[in-house]
């Protein structure tokens, strides 16, 4: 994938990201309290930092391939990057649940909220990475 391609799907994750926990945030916020609409961000914030480093993995993991196939892929740092994303994760949602007013469906809606994100930007950015071969520099 090139980094142009990286870049374009990156903003569109970060503003349907932004758009999905401002709308959920704000019917929160309506129906159940500011406290509730605090725990939606929250949640959206979670789920965004773990999803994007998931992603910049996979992308680093591809590009590794893309430029040596016959070497193996996913060095040290992939495998180091992994094995912190799910506590540093864990441990964010404890301190929000621990510390918040909140409550634990609006921590929910907000990963929730990231996660639909995700596959919207990626939906919209279908034609752009289904491209098997990288385009040749002119």
């Amino acid at each position: 994938m090139r980094a142009d391609t990286w870049d374009l799907v990156r903003r569109r994750v970060y503003l349907w990201t932004l758009t999905l926990a401002l709308i959920t945030a704000g019917s929160a916020a309506a129906l159940a309290g500011a406290e509730q609409a605090w725990s939606v961000v929250a949640g959206a914030l979670i789920g965004f930092i773990n999803l994007g480093s998931l992603a910049r993995a996979v992308v680093r993991l591809v590009a590794e391939v893309q430029a040596d196939p016959q070497r193996g892929a996913g060095g040290a740092g992939g495998v180091g990057l992994a094995l912190v994303r799910w506590p540093v994760a864990a441990l964010a949602t404890v301190a929000v649940l621990w510390y918040m007013p909140g409550r634990p469906e609006g921590l929910a809606a907000g990963v929730l909220a990231a996660l639909v994100a995700f596959c919207l930007a990626a939906l919209q950015s279908r034609a752009d990475l289904s491209r098997d071969d990288p385009e040749p520099d002119a």
